[in-house]
């Protein structure tokens, strides 16, 4: 006989809801256990449910727009060969931990010390009559924070992670001379002319936040330069007739970077939450920015110190793929040691990159440019690209950028070896 299976929504890690804005399926599709029912979006990723049993879908219990929990019921399936294991097997979809907000990281170690001199009251993270969830009391456990003085903006009142770093940023900002306060001016802009007021994405939100507090808490230093890329596009050019390809030039520049970072291995650190240490990294996973429609989202390529330019080139096609489809999975999103932006392909020259907490460096990439200059008494026309190193100047000084910066244009032109790695490392 069928049996009716309700399927509820698997352990969605430190989130605590995430807003559905797909549903995938209809009432009496037939479905296998691998195939996605709805989508849910976090801050900077969107995610597939899978149905988890194969089956006819009978109801679905949720819409586009619903904020979705652990645990909540959201798809029924009439299943007719139930897995006995069933209970085992959604609980294997268990979604790895989203993001956290850089706030988390920034701002602990900086502010809990300023808010428990300012707090008059007794702390209190578990008052059961105040609706939070528990990584939101987590957070105002290691913030300081009591929650009872904290105004929640969730559903019935519900205090979010966002209402904690609101409650930080005012609580430093009226208590501190030197705190800095984010604001706009409130302008009627209709006593000119027609207006359109559209409200920014959960990802612009996020951004703004995360370059917000980039600009404020990191000295930010940026070293430009010209690199003279003649020899490796005609490298490239060679390489790609030969094999019928089509190689970008960003994936030789990825090559080069890693092997630039090797020999500057401060710039591929972190600083330590408490600020007092420095993580050395013996690895190199390089964040690539992508521009998307929903903004620039900025997933990383694994261990690029043991690929070729050729895996590159194909990571870096598939990240922007998966990016500009929302398809991104969390773990592509975490661990980057050092970040590349690219606006080669667009236009302009030289431009200041925000770094990427908590790596200490920014790459920033602009469009080639012809240029002719003496060489020996001869005229010599070259291809010239124009990058901006942006850093943290807690960590790196401005002599060690300039280095940087000058290795990076040496390996860029070591053509050999960039052939030589083209198919293998």
């Amino acid at each position: 006989m069928a049996d009716l299976l309700t399927i509820n929504i698997p352990d969605l890690g430190e989130v605590e809801e995430a807003e559905v804005i797909e549903i995938c399926v209809e009432i009496g599709q037939k479905v296998e256990s691998e195939d996605p029912i709805m989508v849910l979006e976090t801050d900077k990723a969107a995610m597939e449910i899978p149905a988890s049993v194969d089956g006819i879908i009978k109801t679905i219990k949720v819409s586009v727009g619903d904020i979705a929990k652990t645990g909540m019921p959201f798809v029924d399936i009439e299943t007719i060969h139930q897995n006995k294991n069933i209970d085992e097997k959604i609980d294997s979809n268990k979604l790895p931990d989203p993001i956290k907000d850089i706030e988390e990281n920034t701002l602990a170690a900086k502010t809990e010390t300023q808010i428990h001199n300012t707090t008059t009251q007794p702390t209190n993270y578990q008052n059961s009559s105040i609706h939070s969830g528990p990584a939101t009391r987590k957070l105002a456990r290691e913030f300081g924070i009591n929650l009872n003085e904290v105004k929640g903006s969730g559903p019935r009142g519900r205090i979010l992670k966002e209402d904690l770093h609101s409650y930080v940023a005012n609580r430093l900002n009226n208590n501190t001379q030197s705190g800095f306060q984010q604001t706009q001016p409130d302008v009627d802009y209709s006593k000119w002319g027609e207006v359109k007021i559209d409200k920014l994405s959960k990802f612009q939100k996020t951004a703004s936040k995360n370059l917000h507090t980039s600009w404020i808490n990191i000295p930010h230093v940026t070293q430009h330069d010209d690199a003279d890329i003649t020899d490796l596009l005609d490298l490239r050019k060679k390489l790609n007739i030969e094999h019928n390809l089509k190689v970008s030039p960003l994936a030789f520049i990825i090559k080069a970077t890693v092997e630039t970072l090797k020999l500057f291995p401060i710039m591929n650190t972190s600083l330590t939450a408490d600020l007092l240490s420095i993580v050395q990294k013996n690895y190199f996973n390089i964040g690539i920015a992508v521009d998307t429609p929903d903004g620039l989202i900025v997933p990383n390529i694994k261990n690029t110190q043991d690929k070729s330019i050729l895996q590159i080139s194909d990571e870096v096609f598939k990240l922007a793929e998966l990016a500009k489809n929302r398809k991104l999975k969390v773990d592509q999103l975490k661990g980057a040691t050092f970040t590349i932006s690219s606006l080669s392909g667009i236009g302009g020259k030289y431009f200041t990159p925000i770094i990427n907490p908590p790596e200490v460096g920014i790459l920033g990439l602009s469009k080639t440019f012809n240029h002719l200059s003496m060489e020996n008494g001869e005229l010599r026309e070259s291809k010239q690209m124009p990058v901006s190193l942006s850093y943290d100047h807690r960590v790196v000084n401005g002599a060690y950028a300039a280095k940087f910066i000058s290795e990076l244009s040496n390996q860029l032109n070591k053509t050999q070896f960039l052939e030589e790695i083209f198919h293998d490392t």
